[in-house]
C-alpha cells in the first residue's frame, strides 16, 4: 500500500469519526485537545505529517497507529 493510500485510508477514518462522535471538528479539536489547523491540514492532505501528530490523531481516534515494513 502506497503512503497516500495510507494516509487516505487514515483521513476518512477521521472524517468518518468526527461526522458520528461530533457536530463540527472544531468540537472533536477541543474535545481531544488537539490543533484545529493540524487536523484541517490532515483532513485536506495539505502536508506531510510528524510521526508524533499521526499518533496523537489515532489516540484522538481512540486507535492505535500501526507501522510496518513489508
Amino acid at each position: 500500500m502506497e503512503n497516500q493510500d495510507v494516509f487516505l485510508k487514515m483521513r476518512e477514518s477521521l472524517k468518518l469519526y468526527i461526522s458520528k462522535n461530533y457536530s463540527s471538528t472544531e468540537e472533536f479539536c477541543w474535545d481531544k485537545d488537539v490543533n484545529k489547523a493540524t487536523v484541517s491540514n490532515f483532513l485536506n492532505g495539505k502536508k506531510d505529517f510528524q510521526l508524533s501528530t499521526l499518533i496523537k490523531i489515532a489516540q484522538a481516534m481512540e486507535k492505535n497507529l500501526k507501522i510496518g515494513l513489508e
